[in-house]
């Protein structure tokens, strides 16, 4: 479920100043700061139903539709917004929702990894010295991977109970939900760290796979060409990972934290660089006072 809306008539009247043309404005749910609601338009052109480009620009509006200029309450409204749509906005590939297995998926995951398992433990039989400690890298994921569910389902389930208790998305809010958060993302450290403990083993693992697979005597044994084609495309995952992730692996949870708080401080940020307040309202500004002075002269 999405926290942004089409903004309506009324809304966009307010704020026609700063939309530009062929421009999409929407506009996210309530969010509460010392005791006033507010809330974020977000300016964005979408091509396609499914193409979705990033942001143009951002506005925040308090409940009399008034546009807040003031850079520090930008700031706060910004990191709101941001957390918000971490917690709350299913339609955003971040939101810690979509990171939740279901059932199905969680026991589609056990019948791979015993599938890879009892692969690797053939691989092991026909020399390959890589595939046992891979074998228990793949054990202990599956434990890390309920671990990290199970821990997401505590954290969506206190998000839903303070949306309920508090109702629009606060500071108070944030502060309550960001311990389990951090959890989360910690257990997900663990994951990245140990698949990258075997960094070294996968290519091996992924080829000896592949070539075994190709054996006449091999080759129309579903019993074994089943778990060969796992490992080989769970290596080309592996692969991918320890790539994509080889700064982070080598972080501790301090440092991986710092890294996340700058990440979170960049993202936010970039909110409020793209804020329009601030240029439009000096424009603003310029305008009227050019139509002050031509009305003036106009009496004159």
């Amino acid at each position: 479920m999405s926290i942004y809306s089409i903004a309506s008539e009324e809304i966009l009247g307010h704020i026609k100043q700063y939309t530009k043309r062929g421009e999409v404005v929407k506009i996210s749910d309530a969010l509460e700061y010392n005791n006033i609601l507010y809330r974020e338009i977000v300016f964005s052109k979408e091509l396609f139903k499914h193409f979705r480009k990033e942001p143009l620009g951002y506005l925040y509006i308090n409940e009399k539709n008034e546009i807040v200029t003031e850079k520090s309450l930008q700031e706060k409204l910004a990191k709101l917004a941001y957390f918000s749509e971490i917690f709350y906005n299913t339609e955003n590939r971040t939101c810690i929702v979509n990171a939740l297995q279901d059932e199905g998926v969680i026991e589609k995951d056990r019948r791979d990894y015993k599938l890879a398992a009892f692969g690797l433990d053939f691989l092991t039989k026909e020399g390959c010295v890589d595939s046992e400690q891979v074998k228990q890298i793949v054990i202990k994921l599956t434990d890390i991977r309920k671990d990290n569910n199970e821990i997401l389902k505590q954290l969506i389930s206190k998000a839903e109970k303070c949306k309920k208790e508090k109702k629009y998305f606060n500071a108070y809010m944030l502060e309550e939900l960001l311990p389990t958060y951090r959890e989360a993302l910690s257990i997900n450290l663990q994951k990245i760290k140990l698949i990258d403990s075997g960094r070294e083993c996968y290519t091996n693992i992924k080829k000896t796979s592949e070539k075994k697979r190709k054996q006449m005597s091999i080759r129309f044994n579903h019993k074994i060409t089943g778990p060969l084609m796992k490992i080989s495309y769970m290596m080309g995952y592996f692969i991918k990972l320890v790539d994509t992730c080889e700064a982070i692996s080598k972080m501790s949870d301090t440092q991986y934290f710092k890294y996340l708080g700058t990440s979170e401080k960049e993202n936010i940020d970039y909110r409020v660089k793209l804020n329009r307040s601030k240029k439009n309202s000096w424009f603003g500004v310029l305008f009227t006072s050019i139509q002050q002075l031509y009305t003036q002269h106009l009496l004159l």
